[in-house]
C-alpha cells in the first residue's frame, strides 16, 4: 500500500497538490488577476510541466 510519505516523494503528486491549492489563492485571496490570454498561457505551461514530469518518471510510487 502506498503511504503518504511515498506519495510526497513523487514530483508529479507534489505538483498536483500545488495545482489543487492554486484556485484557493485565485478565488479567495485574489492573487491572480489574469487576462484570458494569460490564463491560456498558464494552462499551456501547466500541461507542459505535467508532460515533462511524466517523461522523467522512472519508477512507480510504490517503489519510492
Amino acid at each position: 500500500m502506498t503511504t503518504l510519505i511515498q506519495l510526497l516523494k513523487s514530483r508529479t503528486i507534489v505538483f498536483a497538490i500545488l495545482l489543487a491549492i492554486l484556485p484557493l489563492f485565485a478565488q479567495y485571496i485574489g492573487v491572480f488577476n489574469l487576462t484570458p490570454i494569460q490564463q491560456m498561457i498558464a494552462l499551456q505551461v501547466i500541461a507542459a510541466v505535467v508532460a515533462i514530469l511524466r517523461v522523467i518518471t522512472t519508477q512507480p510510487i510504490s517503489e519510492k
